[in-house]
């Protein structure tokens, strides 16, 4: 069980990360603005532009995102990367998927959702990524103070008794078909896209008939087949999944990259080890996220800040 539990940390959750990179790709970076600073973590500084900068990113995921809140939470950010920074702790975005999947979950959205949020809010991507790197981080250093932490058989048993949608984990293969569109496009190129996509839902069938032809067209681009579990791809996605029959296509929503559609070429229940190692990844994710926020505190209480004005 231990194995199965450290996966947790591993390839398993890698997935999540994808849609932030393309966010991170995609937002333009900032240009130069007047800021003034509004107070100060151990010397480091955060301005207004911090300050307005998070007000909007924790919009996006669905957090109060008051100016009083954002300063908390970049007061937050800047007491763990000190102490992250001490111990040379650096991720990469495509490490985030822990992190992103807390905070879709927290702001009761799936991922994709969440990263389309922020994808349109126009953060800065330097911002974005700091967050997330840093939480994640700090999530790694909490773990690694507590590498004496397990999951036991007992606590799995009751987590899966007390949640009964685990007991009923479907696996999904899905493919995503995707019309590129500017996100500039216009109302009408907009429906026209709409209108060709619709066209190809109509024809497929199934999906080595239906990739096939929106290969052929020349229209469409159709990612390599991913597979996923229900918990892994949220509740708004598995009530739309289940209601479109094995190899047919969802209707099409608007996203970054332009008209997006997901395939159904696979559903078939995940069986009792997949509902037993969701249940250790939700119950490891609580025991660590309660870890960290027991050490963030402890060092806020010792961390000397100074607000403009106090």
């Amino acid at each position: 069980m231990k194995n199965r539990v450290n996966r947790f940390w591993g390839e398993k959750w890698a997935a999540l990360a994808l849609a932030l990179l393309a966010i991170l790709a995609i937002c333009p970076a900032q240009g130069v603005r007047a800021q003034t600073i509004v107070a100060s973590v151990n010397g480091d500084p955060i301005t207004s532009i911090d300050i307005a900068e998070r007000e909007k990113l924790l919009r996006a995921i669905g957090q109060p995102s008051s100016p009083s809140a954002a300063l908390e939470s970049l007061i937050e950010s800047r007491v763990k990367a000190g102490e992250i920074n001490k111990y040379g702790i650096k991720v990469s975005p495509n490490e985030f998927g822990p992190t992103v999947n807390y905070y879709a979950e927290k702001g009761h959205m799936t991922v994709a959702a969440m990263s389309q949020r922020i994808s349109a809010a126009h953060i800065d991507p330097k911002h974005v990524e700091n967050f997330f790197a840093i939480q994640q981080a700090f999530t790694i250093y909490a773990r690694a103070r507590n590498r004496a932490v397990e999951v036991s058989q007992q606590d799995v048993d009751a987590e899966i008794a007390r949640d009964k949608k685990l007991a009923n984990e479907q696996s999904f293969t899905l493919r995503q078909v995707v019309l590129i569109l500017p996100t500039t496009a216009s109302p009408a190129a907009v429906q026209e896209a709409g209108k060709k996509m619709e066209g190809l839902r109509a024809r497929f069938t199934s999906c080595e008939t239906g990739v096939k032809a929106a290969t052929e067209s020349g229209q469409f681009v159709v990612r390599e087949p991913i597979t996923r579990s229900s918990s892994q791809l949220g509740e708004q996605l598995v009530a739309l999944l289940d209601k479109t029959p094995v190899g047919h296509m969802t209707g099409p929503s608007r996203d970054s990259t332009g008209l997006v559609a997901i395939a159904i070429c696979a559903r078939k229940a995940a069986g009792a080890d997949a509902a037993k190692e969701v249940a250790q990844q939700k119950l490891l994710q609580r025991i660590v996220e309660g870890q960290a926020q027991k050490l963030y505190e402890e060092m806020r209480a010792h961390a000397v800040i100074v607000k403009k004005g106090q």
